[in-house]
């Protein structure tokens, strides 16, 4: 029975080692670089398992690239009331994110603004945690300054 238990919980083990490395955020961005980029969105795929927008953005030199920024699942980005037509192609988007490791025009998105309205983090939720986490550092500042 020992040898059963042991070969279902290695084969378990081995389904879901896969999805853990998808879900990385380390093995696809590196962290530790935050970027920046304004364009103009071409399409905005508001999808699973993770929302896409993809944007044209202009280089000093007058060329062109596109580029795509990762966000979090459409149903997370829907919870914190994001929408398919959140984001429309023409509209112009100021991002900000973490590059790809592997050097391609691909980025996460912590938080992108259009128009001066902050739209939200790429997890639906990023202004929200910063909000409570400034809140309970201030508040932690506070108590130890008494």
């Amino acid at each position: 029975m020992k040898a059963r238990t042991l070969l279902f919980l290695c084969g378990a083990l081995m389904v879901a080692a896969p999805g853990l490395a998808h879900h990385n955020f380390a093995a696809h961005y590196i962290e530790e670089e935050i970027i920046e980029h304004t364009g103009v969105v071409t399409e905005f795929r508001f999808v699973n398992p993770h929302a896409r927008v993809y944007f044209e953005i202009t280089n000093a030199d007058g060329s062109n690239e596109v580029w795509m920024a990762e966000g979090d699942a459409s149903v997370a980005l829907r919870r914190s009331g994001w929408a398919p037509d959140r984001i429309k192609p023409g509209d112009r988007i100021h991002v900000v994110g973490s590059p790809a490791r592997n050097g391609t025009n691909t980025m996460s998105w912590y938080t992108i603004s259009s128009g001066g309205n902050n739209l939200g983090g790429g997890d639906g939720r990023l202004e929200e945690r910063a909000a409570i986490l400034n809140r309970r550092l201030a508040e932690h500042r506070q108590q130890r300054n008494r």
